[in-house]
């Protein structure tokens, strides 16, 4: 599906004539929507963020546009459950083309895909690995060319004194996919990389903020506790981060990856249940 029509649906003239200007100089054709069931088809519908009831809304323009894609503009990283995405405020429309291929991507396995068939993890319900690397590939190049931060952390379970049964790993993941999910933004991607790694993409993300999210990913599986028979299992995490700067040395997925990999691995030498970064390594090696 190609995006070639857009609608806005914003009370606010001044800020709805912000975003169409937007949207047309992004290269699509757009206009004012008067009311979220009324109007031509369109492919793409933006909420604007003076809408109230938006959840109610978004599903009044998804009864009259069933196959548009329905996005939030936003001006703060916000949780946007009712859209297919967020649109961050004010509008830059060469980060929007090259989004928005993206984004019906994304859409696409969302709704064609159930948990445990094929783009989706049967654990997590994350995007598989296989079936996303390619947008993981095109959100670095995207953050590299039009110059914002980006960063990338990978979680995986510490190891237990006891071994587990594979039901109870599978109790342990969703746990795991839980305070993923509650940790992140609709902006960001948990993507499963393999048996026992989760790999987090946060786009417009500095280290330092990735950090502060992987320790809140932390806290929030040390305080679970899964029963089994006469045990109580306490799982915890280690989290490895890295980050391509705004502006800075160029890095690719895989070197993003790589560091990430190695700051995992100085987490759980160090007892696990804690995040290291690529700065702190940095930091050792200076004072070293």
């Amino acid at each position: 599906m190609t995006v070639k029509t857009a609608g806005v649906l914003e009370p606010d003239p001044v800020i709805r004539r912000a975003l169409i200007s937007g949207l047309k100089q992004a290269g699509l054709s757009a206009r004012a929507l008067p009311d979220a069931g009324e109007g031509a088809r369109v492919g793409l519908v933006v909420l604007g963020p003076g809408v109230s009831r938006k959840a109610a809304e978004a599903r009044r323009i998804r009864e009259r546009h069933p196959q548009a894609l329905v996005l939030q503009a936003q001006r703060r990283p916000e949780k946007a459950a009712h859209a297919d995405g967020a649109l961050p405020l004010p509008l830059s429309p060469a980060d929007l083309r090259v989004r928005l291929p993206e984004l019906v991507q994304l859409r696409a396995l969302r709704r064609g895909s159930g948990a445990g068939e094929g783009p989706l993890d049967p654990r997590t319900a994350f995007y598989a690995y296989q079936y996303f690397k390619e947008v993981l590939f095109v959100e670095v190049k995207r953050a590299r060319r039009h110059g914002f931060p980006l960063a990338l952390a990978l979680c995986a379970f510490d190891p237990m004194e006891a071994r587990t049964r594979e039901d109870l790993r599978d109790q342990l993941f969703g746990g795991l996919a839980l305070a993923v999910r509650r940790s992140l933004r609709d902006t960001d991607y948990p993507v499963q990389v393999g048996p026992d790694r989760v790999l987090v993409l946060m786009p417009h993300t500095d280290l330092p903020a990735a950090v502060v999210v992987s320790q809140r990913i932390c806290e929030r599986v040390a305080k679970a506790s899964l029963t089994s028979g006469d045990r109580v299992l306490r799982p915890t995490i280690s989290i490895g981060v890295s980050a391509a700067p705004a502006h800075g040395q160029e890095r690719s997925f895989e070197d993003l990856v790589a560091q990430a990999q190695g700051a995992l691995e100085r987490a759980m030498a160090a007892g696990g249940n804690q995040v290291e970064s690529q700065g702190a390594a940095a930091r050792e090696e200076t004072s070293g």
